[in-house]
């Protein structure tokens, strides 16, 4: 077994926020970005650990310009209507507060139709292309790192209503 899975399910890293990391997770990623910056981590972490369903929707600034989170509220999307998206400058750690989702997860290096790259907003959106769709829900949290594309917001059977934490942590370089 490597470092970066021994590490992973040693799990020391999440110091106490109860749901678990999703099967999609790059671990290896995850690994060398936690030790470049653990910093950030240690506080995105520590963010996890209050009680989210009494956080209103809204910015939360966590480390000034390096982890910020968004609370949202929203109806959730046809799969035509979800559009693949990924980020160069931010990881993405998604938590739906509560409601369920399904969420598209690629390969960035199998995305179609790159629209241009908002660097402001730090969002490239990406023509439909077929890729893993998992069930999100407040039992796992994803971590979608600039090599991911990903497709949040997915309606299971019909559209319902979700609150979703969504966690910018800096991509260490």
């Amino acid at each position: 077994m490597n470092n970066e899975k021994i590490w992973f399910d040693k799990a020391d890293w999440k110091d106490y926020f109860s749901p678990i990391p999703h099967e999609s997770i790059n671990i290896v990623e995850f690994y060398k970005q936690y030790h470049a910056r653990p910093d950030l981590w240690k506080a995105t972490f520590e963010f996890l650990k209050q009680d989210l369903t009494k956080l209103v929707p809204g910015k939360y600034n966590i480390i000034e310009k390096d982890v910020f989170a968004s609370i949202s509220d929203y109806q959730t999307k046809l799969p035509e209507d979800a559009k693949w998206e990924a980020h160069r400058k931010y990881i993405d750690l998604q938590f739906v507060i509560f409601g369920e989702e399904q969420m598209g997860i690629l390969p960035l290096e199998k995305t179609v139709q790159p629209q241009a790259y908002n660097e402001t907003k730090d969002l490239i959106f990406f023509g439909h292309s077929k890729g893993d769709i998992y069930m999100a829900s407040k039992a796992h949290f994803f971590l979608f790192f600039p090599s991911d594309a990903h497709r949040p917001g997915i309606c299971i059977q019909e559209s319902k209503e979700v609150r979703k934490l969504v966690i910018k942590i800096a991509v260490a370089e």
